[in-house]
């Protein structure tokens, strides 16, 4: 799932009231009540909200995300502020998508904001998330070999008697 978009939300956030006092043009809009869109199951919104897409997570590199980030929150500012201030909303999110390829040895790894995004973040009002996937494919191949490994040793025990 696509996760490098920007949204706002709340239970008593009025979208069209909103979208009345600005250019801005989400790529969604959802209504408290409203089926939600990925749901498998019937499950309805609890907040009214509205999403700006800003480009595939899943795609382009985190350090192209925080640029593109920057050139968004830049040329939108005042909209975008208004946004944060306006009544009923909750939660207003930058979401950025980092893909983490597992590899043998791995414990932790880090991620931080450019100081540029970081300054752009805090002027407009926005709280920055992250959604970390972790590829453990690597991590998978390993432990097939592993447990192929184990299963020859116990093959030849078998027929060593």
């Amino acid at each position: 799932m696509n996760q490098f978009r920007i949204f706002a939300h709340g239970e008593a956030f009025d979208i069209d009231a909103f979208l009345s006092t600005t250019t801005l043009r989400p790529d969604y809009v959802w209504r408290r009540g409203d089926q939600r869109r990925f749901a498998c199951i019937e499950s309805r919104q609890p907040t009214s909200g509205i999403e700006f897409v800003l480009g595939d997570g899943q795609q382009i590199p985190f350090c192209e995300q925080d640029r593109i980030a920057i050139e968004y929150l830049s040329a939108n500012r005042e909209e975008l502020k208004a946004l944060a201030k306006f009544p009923g909303v909750t939660a207003f999110m930058l979401g950025l998508q980092y893909d983490f390829e597992l590899r043998a040895g791995t414990i932790a790894f880090t991620m931080r904001l450019s100081e540029l995004l970081m300054r752009h973040v805090l002027d407009v009002g926005i709280e920055p998330v992250f959604y970390v996937t972790l590829d453990r494919s690597r991590e998978w191949e390993n432990e097939d070999a592993f447990l192929d490994m184990i299963e020859e040793l116990l093959n030849r025990r078998r027929r060593t008697g």
